[in-house]
């Protein structure tokens, strides 16, 4: 796209400066029209009544020459170059591609034909992984996906109305898929046709959600997200996440909401250490709920990516009686308020207290540094009785 920005720049000045040059040969100072001029059109109009009337056959324009096809010395230097680049390494940690799959098909027939020879550590390291992936790609689209618009029923009385251009992967499929995924069970999945946008799908049970437990603090939660990453008290790993000095923390993109006549429960933040946002939306019924976990938001001109999430939560059907609006004063209630559920539990600080000793560990110290004096005191008293016993 650039390249074709380029030229067509380059071809709007040539264009310019054609024009602009061209009217400045003619505004020349007119002279006295003379005997010369006048012989000069007349040879002039006497050329152009007898050259043919035809027209010139037209060049034709030059046509690009194939490019040809890409050699294994070729790629093989190519692809050293690439890894060579210290910031590759990260970028591949990091999930990120370095656009080597062309180089490395080529490397990859060459070795499968046995015509590659030893390669070196780095490049069959990277043609392992790459081999990798293009088995998860593989696996990914011929995996059984039901194309919208379809209806299935995902856990007990949750199902999906899978809309017009997405598809539908049940979670039993999901744990078939290789590498990755495996460990991904009992979740669905959910992605447009294009693969651009796609989201994991839980279904759970945790009772009903009230509109007191509803209630959203945007402030409040996002301080207990944050709380996870700043507190190593709360850190497990007592990890902190730092930018050039500074702490990083997660902030909001889209701050919890709750869409009263959807009933599905949004939200989406940033966080230091992964390379793209945690989005989510659940669709709230009477007991039952189905949670949206978005793994790659996508690109859309029409929607944001949390419009598409509450898009496919909301299309989450439940059976007859089970709707968030069925609930009534019977209904099991949530164990926690949806503040608890998006920014986790509350962190209290428990001052610390010393266990108290015991009495024994009280008097222990003293009476061992005593000990031998009273065992002397002990013998000579008992010494000094069995005298006055012979006595």
């Amino acid at each position: 796209m650039h390249s074709k920005l380029v030229r067509l720049l380059q071809r709007l000045r040539d264009t310019r400066s054609g024009n602009v040059f061209h009217a400045a040969s003619i505004t020349k100072p007119h002279k006295v029209v003379g005997f010369r001029f006048v012989i000069s059109f007349l040879l002039a109009f006497l050329l152009c009544i007898a050259a043919p009337t035809y027209a010139a056959p037209t060049a034709e324009p030059a046509r690009a020459k194939p490019a040809k096809p890409l050699t294994f010395k070729e790629a093989l230097s190519a692809e050293l170059e690439i890894l060579r680049n210290p910031m590759v390494k990260m970028i591949l940690d990091r999930g990120g591609s370095i656009g080597d799959g062309k180089l490395l098909e080529v490397i990859d027939q060459a070795q499968q034909a046995g015509k590659a020879g030893e390669l070196p550590d780095v490049v069959i390291a990277r043609l392992e992984v790459w081999r990798k992936e293009r088995a998860i790609e593989e696996a990914y689209r011929k995996a059984p996906w039901v194309h919208g618009p379809a209806r299935v029923a995902i856990k007990g009385p949750v199902y999906l109305q899978v809309p017009k251009g997405f598809k539908y992967l049940a979670p039993e499929a999901v744990e078939l898929l290789p590498h990755g995924y495996k460990t991904l069970s009992s979740r669905a999945l959910v992605s447009n046709d294009d693969d651009t946008f796609a989201a994991f799908v839980m279904v759970s049970e945790p009772g009903h959600f009230t509109p007191g437990q509803l209630a959203l603090n945007a402030d409040s939660i996002l301080h207990r997200i944050q709380d996870k990453f700043t507190n190593p008290l709360r850190n497990a790993t007592g990890f902190m996440d730092i930018q050039h000095g500074i702490v990083a923390k997660p902030e909001w993109i889209d701050p919890p909401h709750f869409d009263n006549e959807r009933h599905v429960v949004s939200w989406s933040y940033t966080e230091p250490r992964p390379t793209s946002p945690r989005m989510f939306a659940v669709r709230l019924g009477k007991t039952w709920a189905a949670e949206f976990q978005v793994i790659s938001p996508g690109d859309s001109d029409t929607e944001t990516p949390i419009m598409r999430a509450q898009k496919v939560a909301a299309a989450i059907e439940f059976s007859p009686g089970e709707d968030y609006d069925d609930a009534d004063t019977r209904t099991p209630k949530a164990a926690m308020s949806m503040i608890d559920v998006i920014g986790g539990q509350e962190f209290k600080f428990i001052p610390y207290i010393a266990p108290q000793p015991s009495t024994w560990e009280t008097i222990k110290s003293p009476l061992l540094r005593v000990a031998p004096l009273l065992l002397l005191i002990i013998a000579l008293i008992l010494q000094a009785m069995r005298s006055q016993k012979k006595e």
